[in-house]
């Protein structure tokens, strides 16, 4: 069959291609890259995506999914990238992308998000994608959501392969060009070799050329002539010369991995982490009784067109002293929320001890999709509520931390909470709002 590759800038492919085309090394049944100096690996064969690769061979039509934070959402990035380039090689198959994608999140809503978000949609290959944004949590935490994750894909069909993609910032360079995986991506790495799911670094390539002196990680293409620029925000990849770079990867080692196909269920190991959350589930406020303090967004609200996607329906409480009354058996409760200008501070009291959870930061000029837990709880009943304070402070020193000003103080004005699902790893024994 043809190949045509991913169409990159040229001074962008005279450097890639050299690295491309060296021949991967093999150990045993799992193949993997090595791509630096130091021994780095940047691919993984372990078990492939056998079964993605036979409805190929069977000209069947496929779902590819995408599950991961805003370098992945880029709508110019490398996500369309390879997908197209899936399209454009196998003109035999009918593609059918699922973009699940949220700016900012990790896999800690991720896992809550996937049955609604994803699996409902039934696919064939799963890409996900939370290295960068997983940053800040635990290994342990990550172990949770990430196991969880595949546990609920393979739950719900042992026959969709899964493919792990670990992206980098600024601050997870330094790991890679000392030949270590980022922090994130080690611990994700456990997960894959227990379930043999491939894997690939599209950061090793990047530490490579920068390296190198090839490319400038974070810049402005236009003070840096003759040299790759990959990011000027220090995370997010620039579309001409960042998302190609990764995107050259990923279709590199599908291309290897079609060598192994077959349909073969995937079968379900004794968990890595036996409090993993493959149990996690949404938690819809549609059956709750009317309230005075809480109004459902009409469908040509603003938010709603906004974020309807993924979040079906939407609460407004503004009223000062609006309840929520949770009672549950688990370990961890969350909440998926939209913060931005007229988000609020919260008194949220967990089994008789309170404290502040303020829903506005620094990015909140604009509304955005967020969730916040209360995890690490011991699994027995549990009692929370959460009141919206309504009480003024002061946003605009907030936002001067990006040097952002409020130019329309009405935008800013009310202090209220917009709440869409709750989070919820263990049994529901009641919900109430007043």
């Amino acid at each position: 069959m043809n190949r045509t590759a991913l169409i990159l800038p040229v001074f962008v492919l005279t450097l890639v291609l050299g690295w491309s085309c060296q021949k991967p090394l093999s150990t045993g049944a799992t193949s993997s890259k090595k791509t630096a100096s130091r021994g780095i690996q940047e691919f993984h064969q372990r078990n492939g995506l056998p079964n993605f690769f036979q409805k190929i061979k069977e000209g069947r039509e496929i779902n590819v999914a995408y599950i991961g934070g805003s370098i992945t959402e880029a709508g110019d990035g490398w996500r369309s990238l390879t997908f197209n380039w899936l399209r454009i090689n196998y003109p035999h198959n009918s593609f059918n992308e699922i973009n699940a994608t949220i700016g900012g999140t990790g896999s800690n809503l991720g896992v809550f998000r996937i049955d609604r978000d994803v699996l409902v949609h039934k696919p064939d290959l799963v890409f996900v994608e939370f290295a960068v944004n997983d940053s800040g949590r635990s290994p342990h935490q990550i172990e949770q959501s990430m196991e969880g994750i595949v546990r609920k894909i393979w739950e719900a069909n042992p026959a969709t392969d899964i493919c792990f993609v670990y992206t980098l910032s600024a601050n997870q360079l330094k790991d890679l060009q000392e030949g270590r995986y980022q922090v994130t991506a080690q611990t994700m790495e456990e997960i894959a070799d227990r379930y043999q799911i491939p894997s690939i670094n599209m950061g090793v390539e990047v530490a490579r050329l920068a390296t190198e002196g090839k490319l400038i990680f974070t810049g402005k293409p236009e003070e840096n002539p003759g040299k790759i620029v990959f990011t000027t925000d220090r995370t997010h990849p620039l579309s001409k010369s960042g998302h190609p770079i990764y995107a050259s990867v990923v279709r590199k080692y599908l291309e290897e991995m079609e060598r192994l196909s077959g349909a073969k269920p995937h079968v379900l190991s004794t968990p890595l982490a036996a409090d993993n959350w493959e149990t996690a589930q949404l938690i819809t406020l549609s059956e709750l009784p009317p309230s005075v303090h809480w109004q459902k967004l009409p469908a040509d609200h603003e938010l709603v067109k906004s974020f309807s996607k993924f979040m079906p329906a939407i609460y407004k409480a503004t009223s000062p002293d609006a309840l929520l009354r949770v009672r549950f058996k688990g370990t961890t409760l969350g909440f998926y929320d939209i913060v931005g200008p007229g988000s609020g501070i919260l008194e949220v009291t967990l089994d008789g001890e309170k404290r502040e959870v303020q829903r506005f930061d620094q990015y909140c000029h604009y509304y955005r999709k967020f969730s916040f837990y209360l995890d690490g709880l011991s699994d027995t009943d549990h009692e929370v509520t959460v009141r919206v304070t309504g009480r003024a402070f002061d946003k605009a020193a907030i936002l001067q931390k990006r040097n952002i000003k409020i130019d329309d103080p009405s935008r800013y004005a009310e202090n209220g909470w917009y709440l869409s699902n709750l989070l919820l790893v263990g049994k529901l024994e009641s919900l109430h709002w007043d």
